[in-house]
């Protein structure tokens, strides 16, 4: 990313259950993947199920490693123009990376300190469609004056994607009014699709009858599938983004969730909502299957979400770790959720993955921060995993692009853990303090002082990241099945870049991202499977 000029956005840069079930998974004449089961979680997966990222041969052949030049937007395999509801969007912005897409976003200035919704509908408006795969638009601020614009783009381009989202808070006549006028956008044609994000607690009585209301209103004007409801707000362009692609691109991932308990996994959230059923939910929203630990459908299985639950003993977190081992020798797709309860669980079960070696070959990592909400952290780490799998499975016909999502894909991943674990559990705590007393201010409005904040993190988090790289994802390979047929492969190779930003000027939620590279080193023998 492009180095911007000191603003409270600027990024500062410097070098660098399955609960306590066992899973089996044998071989089989047809190399088909039958599970069976026990009482202690463990999964042994025949290395022949779907061979997605390792290789399990020798090089055929070397060839020089190609120069890659910075992509040309017109060779990328898309544009979608985002109208965000703050200035959080870096995470955004990797992420379309991931698919070779191109996120046309509005000036920082528009965003910043507060959003200015008048410039941002104007830039809006100024938007040519010419080359654009989809829009994503927040619905929260001008929604009357964005309505023109949207309903503008449809008499334009009748089949472009347009999807929208908007924050639902039942005490706010406001806000209920405007998630109305979203929903008669898609009424009128001019959405495709509306994500109402709701983070209240459903089981009071207001936003319960906010929600239906809502429902009631698009059933009965037959857009009920068009509109949806989720919470993890701030994450909510995430999800729209991985079920744009999804679509587009006619790929979905087929997930199977393995809890590490039978408590966790039906743990009750906001007293009304199982874990399982908040998994399962997001999964669906985002356009994917769920799975179940059965004979006919385990040789269908694109991933395997592993899911660190409350409510986990010492002993099931080995078997989990163990359980995410195997899965990842044999070649599986992984995603790794930590919603255990306290930084000690987390940093027992870090410790755990750290010890085998696995953040670096895993597909995605999330973890929610001790007593925060755990709907932000499922949201983020499906909406890379479905991303990365429409990703990998569309768009295997060209070296330079494989590549390009393989280096983003994997500099996600790396910024992600490092801001779950080594931000979150490690450097939060010794900021905030920082903040108290050297600079004399709340942590939660640092304003003028953000600068020496972000200095601040980034001195701390240098170290980290540094071990993080140098123990998990250095000289780690990938090999990537091309359209071809033939089976290429990169190699990690060298850190370069931590940047910080605090986009809400607060110490809550930083945008970090290391910047990894990654080089092809060669093709490897035809035949395999992915």
């Amino acid at each position: 990313m492009e180095r911007r000029g000191r603003s409270p956005t600027a990024l500062h840069k410097v070098r660098m259950s399955m609960p306590a079930a066992k899973v089996r998974f044998q071989h089989s004449t047809s190399r088909s993947l039958r599970p069976s089961f026990s009482s202690s979680l463990h999964l042994s997966i025949i290395s022949l199920l779907i061979v997605f990222l390792l290789p399990t041969d020798g090089f055929a052949q070397k060839n020089q490693r190609p120069k890659l030049l910075p992509a040309a937007r017109k060779d990328l395999a898309g544009k979608i123009i985002l109208l965000p509801q703050d200035d959080r969007y870096l995470e955004l912005k990797m992420m379309a990376q991931i698919a070779d897409h191109y996120l046309a976003l509005p000036p920082s200035g528009f965003l910043t300190p507060e959003p200015r919704s008048a410039e941002l509908v104007e830039w809006l408006k100024g938007q040519n469609l010419a080359g654009v795969t989809g829009i994503l638009v927040s619905l929260d601020a001008n929604i009357t004056e964005i309505s023109s614009v949207l309903r503008l783009f449809r008499a334009q381009n009748s089949k472009l994607p347009i999807y929208g989202f908007a924050s639902l808070d039942s005490s706010a006549d406001a806000s209920k009014q405007s998630c109305q006028s979203a929903i008669d956008l898609v009424a009128d044609g001019s959405l495709d699709f509306l994500l109402i994000g709701q983070n209240e607690d459903l089981s009071a009585k207001p936003a319960q009858i906010a929600r239906a209301r809502l429902i009631g209103d698009a059933v009965s004007r037959e857009i009920g599938e068009k509109v949806a409801f989720a919470s993890g707000q701030t994450s909510l362009p995430e999800i729209l983004l991985a079920k744009m692609l999804a679509q587009r691109f006619g790929r979905s991932p087929r997930v199977l969730p393995v809890y590490s308990s039978n408590e966790g996994r039906t743990s009750k959230d906001n007293a009304s909502v199982s874990l399982n059923q908040i998994i399962n939910a997001k999964i669906k929203l985002l356009g994917g299957s769920v799975m179940t630990q059965n004979q006919e459908t385990a040789p269908q299985v694109d991933a395997l979400l592993f899911i660190h639950t409350p409510q986990t003993t010492e002993a099931q977190r080995t078997d989990l770790v163990m359980s995410v081992l195997q899965t990842i020798d044999s070649g599986v797709r992984v995603t790794f959720l930590d919603l255990s309860e306290t930084t000690k669980t987390k940093e027992a079960m870090l410790t755990e993955l750290r010890n085998h070696k696995l953040l670096g070959k895993l597909t995605s990592y999330a973890s929610a921060a001790p007593g925060d909400s755990s709907r932000e952290a499922v949201n983020r780490a499906l909406a890379q995993t479905s991303i990365f799998f429409t990703a990998i499975k569309s768009l295997r016909d060209d070296i330079d692009r494989v590549h390009r999502i393989e280096r983003a894909q994997v500099n996600l991943l790396f910024s992600r853990i490092l801001e779950d674990w080594g931000y979150q559990l490690i450097v939060r705590p010794q900021l905030e303090e920082f903040a108290r007393q050297q600079l004399q201010t709340d942590p939660a409005k640092l304003g003028d002082k953000t600068d020496r904040a972000e200095t601040f993190t980034i001195e701390a988090l240098r170290k980290l990241a540094t071990e993080l790289f140098d123990e998990q994802f250095h000289r780690n390979v990938h090999a990537i099945l091309m359209n071809s047929g033939t089976r290429i492969q990169f190699r990690v190779s060298m850190l370069q870049q931590l940047q910080v930003r605090f986009p809400s000027q607060n110490t809550a939620e930083p945008e970090i991202r290391q910047i990894i590279h990654t080089f092809f080193e060669g093709y490897l023998p035809n035949g395999g499977r992915q």
